[in-house]
């Protein structure tokens, strides 16, 4: 009984991962779009997109799944899903849907980390 309450609770965590992921795909490309309408990305545009945006995007998903005790790990999902996936993608001039799946599968991915570390 307890093993699978704890494999339920690590199975949360990484959908509220994916769906961190999801939402900072979401947040990341669309603020890119609005930003780059002059065609150029500047310095302040970027730390306008890249500070505060993963920040929001924890806060979020952890509003919206209703855990509001792994807004710190999720954090760290964010920042992780940010920098490994969706800076590149971004890079090769992905558009907002395919951000937003590779922001979903970098949040699972991520999110096994926080995963691993739960205790009963």
């Amino acid at each position: 009984m307890a093993n699978s309450y704890l494999m339920g609770k690590k199975l949360k965590v990484l959908a509220v991962g994916s769906v961190t992921g999801l939402i900072t795909g979401l947040f990341v490309s669309v603020a890119e779009k609005l930003f780059t309408t002059d065609k150029e990305f500047t310095g302040f545009e970027a730390l306008l997109t890249f500070i505060p945006l993963p920040i929001l995007a924890a806060g979020v998903s952890s509003f919206i799944c209703t855990r509001k005790d792994l807004f710190l790990k999720m954090s760290f999902v964010a920042y992780l899903t940010l920098c490994v996936p969706l800076f590149g993608i971004g890079m090769g001039g992905a558009n907002i849907f395919q951000q937003i799946i590779g922001g979903a599968l970098g949040g699972i991915f991520w999110g096994v980390i926080p995963s691993i570390f739960i205790r009963k």
